[in-house]
C-alpha cells in the first residue's frame, strides 16, 4: 500500500460498517469531553472577569467613587485594589462629612454625573403573619442608567420613591407574593409597595429588599462609606484624578483597574493541588481508554478475516496497525464533535438551572477556548490510545491464520510478576507514610488554636506522596488485574455451569476482561473515595459540633441589644412559651453584673468573668454564666461531677488545671479593672460540646445574687417530647420572631441523601464497564452459544451465562474499586481531622454487594435467550 490513502479508505469504510461498535466508543469518549466542556464554561461563566465582571460591579460606569468621612486618605503606595479602601492619612482621623449628605459631583470635574451604587445597608426585619424576620436591605439608584447591569431586575421596575422596593423572587416566595405586586410590612408596621422583583448576580438567592439610599426602612450611619458609579467626560485622565481625589477623603476606581486588574501580589502554586488534577485527568483518560480499547480489540478480532485479506493483498503489517488505529482516530473525532455539540446545548437549554446551582446570573457566556482545545486534543489522543494496542496485536498476525479468521487464544500459564507485587507493596506504603504525615501536621495545626475549633490541613509534600502511592497502587492493579481474573477464574469449581462458563471465558479472553474490569475498578474506586471522604468530613463534623443545650431540650435566647429587636426576658414571657411546649421543667441561664455597674462610653455595662487562660476567642477568661445544677447533672459523669462542685459553693470552670481548694479571681471583662473578688473553683477537664458548658464559668444563682445582679440571657426547656410545627409556629407568633426558640436535635447528617447519590454513581459507572464486556463478550462469542445450542443447551443458558458475566466482572471490580477508594478514605481521615478511620459500611455493601447483582440482573432482563444458527470452522 506504501501510504495512508487505502488505510484511511478501509478504517473510514470500516467505521461505517461497525456503525454500533464506533459509536460505543465515539460515547466513552464524548461524555467525559461534553462533561469537562459544560463545567468549563459553567465555571467561567459563573465567575466572570474582564467586561463582563466590571458591567456586575459598575454597570455602565466609567469609575467607582467610595466617599469616606475623613478629609484625607493615606497615599497610595499603587495602582488602586477592588474591595481595598485606604484608611485616613495621619492626622486626619477625624470625620469631616457626613457621606450619606455629600454631593461628590462638587469635587469631580464638570460634565460628571454620578449615581448611587447598588451596597449592602445591612439586615433589616420584616413581618410576614406576624412573625419577624431578618431580611438583607440593598440600596441603589436604580432608576439611574448607570446602575444598569449591577442588579438583574426580573419584573416590574426599580423603586423610585422611599415608600417603594423590589424584593428577591426568594423573598417573594418566603412572603407569598406572586409577581411585582403586593406589599411588604416593616418591623415598625409601615408598609412599602413591592414594585419589582430583582436579584443580585453574585448571590440571587438571597432574600434582600432593593430600596432607594433614602428609604426609611434602615436610618443610615452616619460614617458609613458611601459608594457612587460616576461617568466622566471623555478628556479626564481618571489616574490623575484619583490622586487629587485622594487628598479630598475620596477613593476612585477606574473601570480599567476592574477589567483588568493588577497583580498586587505572587503566589507560589501548590504542587498538591496540580498534582491531585492531574492525577484525575490521567485516570479519566486511562478509564476511556481501557474501555474503548476493550471494544477495539474485540473489533479487531471480528475483522480478521478482513485484516487477513489486506497482507494477502501485499499489505505490510504497518498498514494494518494504521487501518485499526485511524478507527481509533475516526471514533474520537466524532466522540470530541459530539461532545462539544452535546456540551453547547445542555449550556444554552440549562441556564436556569445552572444560575440555580452556581447562584449566580450567566450574563454572559465566557468560552475557555484553550481548555476546550486541550480537552478534544486529549479526546482524539484518547481514541488513537485505546486502538493502539490492537492496532499492534493485529499486525502481528500470520496471514493464514488471519485469512481462516481464527485469532490466538491466550495459554501462556498465568502469572503475577513480581513488579505489580513490589508497585503495589509501595504504593501502600506510599499512601500510609503520607497520611501519618498529614495527621502529625493536623495535631500540630489544632494545638496552635488550643484544640477547640476544626482544622484542616493540605501539605503539599504528604499529598504528593499520598497520590504517588495511589498512582503506583492502581498502577500495579491494572497490571496485574488479567492476570488476577485468571486467578479468581480457577476458583469457580464450585460454581453452577453458568458461573464456571462465564469464570472460563474470562480467563481464557484476559484482553478484554482485564481491562473492562480495570475501568470498573477504577470508576468505583472514585466513587468509594468520595464515600470514605464524605464519611469521614461527616464524622468530623459531627465531633466537632457544638451543641446550644442537651438534645432534645428547646432553647430560647434573648439578647440585651434593643436594636436587635428581640423580645426582653421577663418570667412571665419564658412561661407562656413554655405553656405552648411539651415541657416538664425550665432552666434559666444568665450573666452576672456588679451592683451599680456603670456603662462605658459606648453603652456597654460590663460583665463578670472568671480570670483564667486565654481561651479561643482571644478573651482572657471565661465570662460567668448562672445555671441550675439540676440542669448541669444531665450531662453524664462530666456533668454530676459539675453540679456536685455547684451544689458544694464552687465555681466550675472548663479545661483549666486546679489545685484543690485553688480560687479563681473575677473580674470585669472590659478588661479597664482588675481583680473585684474570688471564687474557689473546680475544673474537671474538656467538657460536652455544648456551648454553655465549655465557653463559660459556671455558678449557682444563689453565688450569682451574693456578688451582682443577674440578667437571663437564656432559658431551656427540656421537653417531654419532639414540639410539633404548629407548638413551634405558635411560640414564633407570641415572640413575634422565628429565630429565638432552637430545639436541639444534635448533628444533622446529611448521609442519607448522600447514600443515594453514592448508589447511584457507582451503579452507573459499574453498569457501563458491565455492559461493554459484556456485549463484547456476547458478540465474540456468539459461535460458542450457538455451539451450546446445538448440542441441547435450553434458551436460558445464554442469559443465565450472561448475568454470570456481569456478575463476576461487577463483583471483582467493585470489591478492587472499593479498595483503592478506601486508601482515599484513609488520607480524607487524616486530613479532616475524623476522630477515627469512618467506614461507610451502608455505601461499602450497597457498592460491593447490591451493584453487582443488580449488573447481573440486568444483563439477564436484556439478554435475547434465542440466536441464530452460525457456522464455524475453528
Amino acid at each position: 500500500m506504501g501510504n495512508w490513502g487505502p488505510p484511511l479508505r478501509i478504517a473510514r469504510r470500516t467505521t461505517r460498517k461497525s456503525l454500533g461498535r464506533t459509536l460505543l466508543v465515539a460515547a466513552l469518549i464524548g461524555l467525559p469531553v461534553m462533561a469537562a466542556t459544560w463545567i468549563g464554561v459553567i465555571m467561567k461563566s459563573g465567575d466572570t472577569q474582564g467586561e463582563a465582571f466590571a458591567t456586575q460591579t459598575i454597570g455602565r460606569a466609567d469609575a467607582q467613587l467610595n466617599v469616606t468621612q475623613y478629609g484625607k486618605l493615606m497615599p497610595r503606595q499603587g495602582p488602586p485594589v477592588l474591595y481595598n479602601e485606604p484608611g485616613p492619612a495621619k492626622g486626619y482621623e477625624k470625620p469631616v462629612r457626613t457621606p450619606a449628605t455629600f454631593d461628590p459631583l462638587t469635587l469631580l470635574p464638570s460634565g460628571s454625573t454620578v449615581a448611587r451604587a447598588f451596597t449592602e445597608a445591612g439586615p433589616v426585619e420584616i413581618q410576614n403573619a406576624g412573625v419577624k424576620t431578618a431580611v438583607t436591605l440593598i440600596t441603589g439608584d436604580g432608576a439611574n442608567p448607570l446602575t444598569n447591569g449591577t442588579v438583574h431586575l426580573d419584573q416590574g421596575r426599580f423603586p423610585t420613591t422611599s415608600e417603594e422596593i423590589a424584593i428577591s423572587p426568594s423573598l417573594a416566595s418566603k412572603l407569598g407574593l406572586r409577581g411585582a405586586s403586593g406589599t411588604v410590612v416593616s418591623s415598625t408596621g409601615k408598609q412599602y409597595a413591592v414594585v419589582g422583583l430583582a436579584r443580585m448576580p453574585a448571590a440571587q438567592s438571597m432574600r434582600a429588599i432593593f430600596a432607594t439610599p433614602d428609604t426609611t426602612l434602615k436610618e443610615p450611619e452616619p460614617g458609613r462609606t458611601v459608594q457612587y458609579l460616576v461617568d466622566l467626560p471623555d478628556s479626564v485622565d481618571a489616574s490623575r484624578l484619583g490622586d487629587a481625589l485622594n487628598d479630598q477623603g475620596l477613593n476612585l476606581l477606574p473601570r480599567a483597574i476592574i477589567v483588568d486588574p493588577p497583580q498586587t501580589y505572587s503566589t507560589s502554586g501548590d504542587a498538591g493541588a496540580y498534582a491531585a488534577m492531574a492525577l484525575v485527568i490521567g485516570f479519566g483518560i486511562l478509564e476511556i481508554v481501557l474501555l474503548a480499547g476493550t471494544a477495539f480489540a474485540v473489533g479487531a478480532r471480528r475483522q480478521t478475516r478482513e485484516l487477513g485479506l489486506v497482507m494477502a493483498a501485499g499489505g505490510t503489517p504497518r498498514d494494518v496497525r494504521r487501518i485499526v488505529a485511524m478507527q481509533g482516530l475516526f471514533a474520537g473525532l466524532v466522540g470530541v464533535l459530539g461532545g462539544l455539540v452535546l456540551a453547547g446545548l445542555a449550556v444554552f437549554a440549562g441556564r436556569p438551572l445552572w444560575e440555580r446551582m452556581t447562584d449566580s446570573i450567566l450574563a454572559g457566556w465566557q468560552i475557555p477556548w484553550a481548555m476546550i482545545i486541550a480537552i478534544a486534543v486529549l479526546g482524539l489522543g484518547a481514541g488513537l490510545a485505546a486502538a493502539a494496542i490492537p492496532a499492534i496485536n493485529a499486525g502481528r498476525q500470520a496471514p493464514m491464520t488471519a485469512l481462516a479468521g481464527q485469532f490466538a487464544v491466550t495459554t501462556k500459564a498465568v502469572r503475577i510478576r513480581i513488579v505489580t507485587v513490589v508497585l503495589l507493596v509501595g504504593g501502600l506504603i506510599c499512601v500510609f507514610a503520607g497520611s501519618g504525615m498529614i495527621a502529625s501536621a493536623l495535631e500540630t495545626a489544632r494545638a496552635t488554636v488550643n484544640g477547640r475549633y476544626q482544622a484542616t490541613v493540605t501539605p503539599t509534600g504528604p499529598i504528593a506522596l499520598v497520590l504517588l502511592g495511589i498512582t503506583a497502587t492502581i498502577i500495579a492493579l491494572v497490571w496485574m488485574l488479567p492476570s488476577l481474573v485468571a486467578k479468581v477464574a480457577g476458583l469457580a469449581r464450585g460454581l453452577p455451569l453458568s458461573g464456571r462458563m462465564a469464570m472460563r471465558d474470562a480467563a481464557r479472553h484476559r484482553h478484554r476482561t482485564g481491562p473492562a474490569t480495570a475501568a470498573i475498578m477504577m470508576a468505583v474506586a472514585g466513587t468509594a473515595a468520595v464515600a470514605f471522604a464524605a464519611s469521614n468530613s461527616i464524622a468530623a463534623s459531627a465531633a466537632e459540633y457544638v451543641a446550644v443545650g442537651r438534645q432534645g431540650d428547646a432553647v430560647m435566647g434573648f439578647s440585651s441589644f434593643v436594636e436587635d429587636g428581640r423580645r426582653p426576658y421577663s418570667p412571665q414571657l419564658a412561661t407562656e412559651v413554655a405553656d405552648l411546649l411539651p415541657v416538664r421543667h425550665q432552666y434559666e441561664l444568665g450573666s452576672v453584673q456588679q451592683r451599680n455597674a456603670k456603662a462605658n462610653d459606648y453603652g456597654y455595662v460590663p460583665s463578670l468573668m472568671a480570670a483564667g487562660p486565654k481561651n479561643p476567642d482571644g478573651v482572657t477568661g471565661f465570662p460567668l454564666r448562672t445555671v441550675d445544677p439540676a440542669l448541669v447533672a444531665r450531662f453524664g459523669e462530666y456533668g454530676k461531677q459539675a453540679a456536685a462542685a455547684l451544689r458544694s459553693g464552687r465555681m466550675v470552670v472548663p479545661e483549666v488545671t486546679l489545685k484543690p481548694g485553688q480560687k479563681v479571681a473575677l473580674r470585669n471583662d472590659d478588661m479597664e479593672t482588675g481583680s473585684v473578688g474570688s471564687l474557689p473553683a473546680a475544673s474537671f477537664g474538656d467538657p460536652p460540646r455544648v456551648g454553655f458548658l465549655r465557653d463559660f464559668a459556671l455558678i449557682t444563682p444563689e453565688m450569682a445574687r451574693a456578688l451582682g445582679t443577674v440578667h437571663i440571657g437564656d432559658v431551656h426547656y427540656e421537653l417531654t417530647r419532639e414540639p410539633s410545627a404548629d407548638e413551634l409556629a405558635a411560640v414564633s407568633r407570641l415572640l413575634g420572631r422565628d429565630d429565638m426558640v432552637q430545639v436541639e436535635k444534635g448533628y444533622q447528617s446529611p448521609a442519607r441523601w448522600f447514600l443515594i447519590g453514592i448508589l447511584g454513581a457507582a451503579t452507573v459507572v459499574t453498569l457501563l464497564g458491565v455492559a461493554i464486556s459484556v456485549s463484547l463478550s456476547a458478540a465474540e462469542g456468539r459461535a460458542d452459544l450457538a455451539t451450546l445450542a446445538a448440542i441441547g443447551a435450553p434458551p436460558r443458558r445464554r442469559r443465565s451465562l450472561a448475568a454470570a458475566q456481569a456478575w463476576v466482572l461487577g463483583q471483582l471490580g467493585c470489591v478492587l474499586g472499593v479498595g483503592v477508594g478506601a486508601m482515599y478514605g484513609y488520607t480524607a481521615h487524616a486530613a479532616f481531622g475524623s476522630p477515627h478511620f469512618t467506614i461507610p459500611w451502608a455505601e461499602i455493601a450497597g457498592i460491593v454487594i447490591v451493584v453487582p447483582l443488580f449488573a447481573g440482573l440486568l444483563a439477564w432482563l436484556l439478554t435475547r435467550s434465542r440466536l441464530p444458527m452460525v457456522s464455524r470452522i475453528d
